[in-house]
Parts: structure tokens; sequence; C-alpha cells
């Protein structure tokens, strides 16, 4: 399904980066845990090998670094960043920030071992998925 998924964004001009390495995931894990924030799932890790980040139609999603995008004048966060902006965010304790959209965060509850797309105000969940393709799904459904 995410390779689907990935096709179908390449066709509607998402942006994508290169993907992660091994080394660049092993650091990123290591820095995510001595900050006290949630390993990256798996599923999440294999997006991450085919594209380290991703931004289509307003949806960014973090990679194992931050991104430049010279172009547009505009850094996509990495994951590190993008968690240590709400590590003192009682809601966000033990969620690893995955990205946003407009007014929603993509979290993965260590907790309830889910992906939930929350209120970025109010930290309400909106809805939740067993994996990430099926969240990532929700968004792009359109193009289907």
């Amino acid at each position: 399904m995410l390779n689907r998924i990935l096709d179908t964004l390449k066709k509607d001009e998402g942006v994508f980066f290169e993907p992660a390495d091994d080394r660049s995931l092993r650091f990123v894990s290591s820095m995510l845990a001595s900050h006290r924030v949630p390993p990256i799932p798996n599923d999440y890790i294999t997006l991450l090998k085919k594209t380290d980040g991703l931004v289509w139609n307003g949806i960014e999603l973090y990679g194992s670094r931050a991104n430049d995008r010279e172009m547009q004048g505009y850094t996509l966060p990495g994951l590190i960043e993008a968690n240590l902006e709400y590590a003192n965010v009682q809601p966000m304790h033990g969620k690893l920030l995955l990205g946003r959209a407009s007014e929603e965060l993509f979290v993965y509850d260590s907790m309830d071992q889910q992906y939930h797309i929350i209120d970025r105000m109010d930290f309400t969940v909106s809805c939740s998925f067993p994996t990430f393709p099926e969240a990532l799904y929700l968004f792009v459904d359109e193009l289907f």
C-alpha cells in the first residue's frame, strides 16, 4: 500500500528526498531516545528508507534530518527538531511527532501503538490507525 501511495504522490508533484541510510536512522533514534521520545516505528522507517521526508499538498512528513527547500526559502524540519519543539508539552509525552498538515499533527503513540491525527492546538485525537500507510491514505485517498 505504501509503494502505491508514494508512486501516486510522485505523479502529483510530491517533494521527495534522498532515502535515509541505516546510520542516519540509528543516529536519530539514539537522539530521540536521549530526549525520552519514543522510537521510530518500523513502518515509518520503511517510508524513510524510500524518502527521508515528504511534502505534498500542505502535508509535511519529517525525515531523519532537516531538508532544505532552497527555491521555496524553507527547511522541512527533521524528526529531532520537530519533536524537541514539543518536548515540554504534556499531551505529547509518549508520542513521536511524524508530521503536520495545516491544523493537524501526525503522531505515533507508543502507549497504544497507533498512529493518530491530532489537533495542533488542543491535542485531541480526530482519528486513529493501526499502520502508517493507513493514516497517510486518509489524506491522499482523493487521488485514487
